[in-house]
């Protein structure tokens, strides 16, 4: 072997020859440098990002409101929603931000839904569709240690996305990194709140809308855009209990529930509509047609369960879908560690993209993400469903590692760096070796000759 291949081969089991995945694998990320600029400025840096990874980001969108909004609806949506919204259910930070990434798009006066552009009225429509839509639906599963030395803390949520054909091809992860604070959203580029997300802290907080409703209400003075509160809390708290402290004073359009989780604790915060909050934890009661029983484990479908919550689940997709949870939690059809009660990541993942029962599967044909986060380690597990073709028979979770690490700060893995170095020590030590080996083969003369003769 010559010292090219034993180059190859140092390289190659470093990881850094390793082929990268497929290009449509893996989704954009979407990455500010927030230090040192105002909101506005950050808008716009973002913008212009977004708009180098989709340049049809405009027409992407009007796509996506035209399948999920009726334009006779639209005067009524703004007026009674989007306007309050705008003007009290988001900060001033907020609104900059979003008027600075409207400054890098191609935007067009008129409003009209399926036109191929967008307005500025229509990209407010987009930051506020998880107050309109159930934006954020799917089932979302959750396993925690109860004390020292137990199984690490495993967040897990699937996004189930209406008119998910369109809102496939919007799919991207957008970052705000600064020296001190980084967030992370896993969604769709150009919603500048979360769905999923997280921060440098391994801070999680997935949203889940809560029982559908038959019509839109106006939203009442004080409410907040709960996307956006959902990202301030990760920008401002560093604990799970800190963040549902700070989401429970809220109001908000509608009911919904977030799952919060960091290393030490997951948790479930209840927010039904013109009620107050109600938190859940593995061993809270629950509705009676809703039973859990199981120490350790948390999940959450699309409507609100907590006994202490009112309402019910009359969707027949959620009650098959929480039934479906619990036994999977329990344990049943997956493979434990031999005698123990730790459940592995692996199998988090096949909980997640479990499709059983038919038709009502945790992981169905509207599931556009599946998302596994370790708030111990920070990392990021993915499944990003194909714009344009079905889900595949065994789905894949990519790695996205050190997502959320503040500027100047190591991810906690090696850095490329060192596997850098490591190559080039193994190069080294492999052209010594071939430097060995001639001066051995010429003591043989005889041997060396034949050899020559025969090629």
């Amino acid at each position: 072997m010559c010292p090219l291949h034993w180059v190859l081969v140092a390289l190659a089991w470093t990881g850094i020859a390793v082929a990268a995945p497929a290009p449509d694998a893996r989704l954009p990320v979407l990455s500010v440098a927030t230090d040192g600029l105002t909101p506005a400025e950050i808008g716009a840096r973002l913008g212009a990002v977004a708009k180098a990874a989709f340049p049809d980001l405009e027409a992407r969108w009007d796509t996506a409101l035209a399948s999920l909004l009726e334009p006779a609806q639209l005067p009524a949506l703004m007026a009674d929603v989007v306007a309050p919204l705008r003007a009290e259910g988001v900060d001033a930070a907020t609104r900059a931000e979003v008027t600075g990434f409207a400054g890098a798009l191609d935007l067009v006066g008129r409003t009209r839904l399926g036109d191929g552009h967008l307005s500025l009225d229509e990209l407010w429509l987009v930051q506020f569709l998880p107050d309109l839509v159930p934006l954020a639906a799917g089932s979302a599963l959750a396993l925690h240690g109860r004390g020292p030395g137990d199984a690490p803390v495993l967040l897990g949520r699937n996004l189930d996305l209406p008119a998910s054909a369109a809102l496939r091809r919007l799919q991207a992860i957008t970052r705000w990194q600064g020296a001190r604070r980084t967030l992370v959203s896993a969604g769709l580029a150009g919603y500048l709140g979360v769905l999923n997300g997280f921060n440098e802290h391994g801070l999680y907080a997935a949203l889940l809308a809560g029982p559908k409703r038959p019509a839109v209400r106006a939203a009442d003075a004080g409410e907040r855009a709960i996307g956006f509160a959902v990202r301030t809390a990760l920008a401002s708290r560093d604990s799970a209990v800190g963040a549902a402290g700070m989401l429970r004073r809220e109001a908000f359009v509608g009911s919904h529930s977030v799952l919060l989780g960091d290393a030490g604790e997951a948790l479930v915060l209840e927010l039904p509509a013109g009620k107050p909050a109600v938190l859940r934890r593995d061993d809270s009661a629950t509705r009676p047609e809703m039973p859990w029983g199981q120490p350790g484990r948390l999940a959450v479908v699309n409507c609100l369960v907590a006994a202490d919550s009112g309402g019910g689940c009359a969707d027949l997709g959620d009650r098959f879908r929480w039934q479906r949870l619990r036994r999977l939690a329990g344990g049943g059809g997956q493979a434990r560690q031999a005698g123990t009660e730790v459940m592995l990541p692996g199998d988090l993942g096949q909980n997640l993209l479990d499709r059983l029962p038919r038709g009502y599967g945790v992981f169905n044909a509207a599931t556009v993400q599946s998302v596994i986060f370790e708030p111990a380690s920070g990392d990021l597990l993915l499944y990003a469903a194909h714009p344009d073709q079905a889900h595949p028979a065994e789905p894949l979770m990519q790695r996205y590692v050190g997502l959320a690490r503040t500027v100047g700060r190591s991810s906690g893995h090696p850095g490329g760096w060192v596997w850098v170095l490591a190559a080039l020590l193994l190069a080294g030590a492999a052209a010594a070796l071939w430097r060995f080996y001639p001066a051995r083969s010429t003591k043989r003369p005889s041997e060396t000759a034949s050899t020559r003769s025969a090629t």
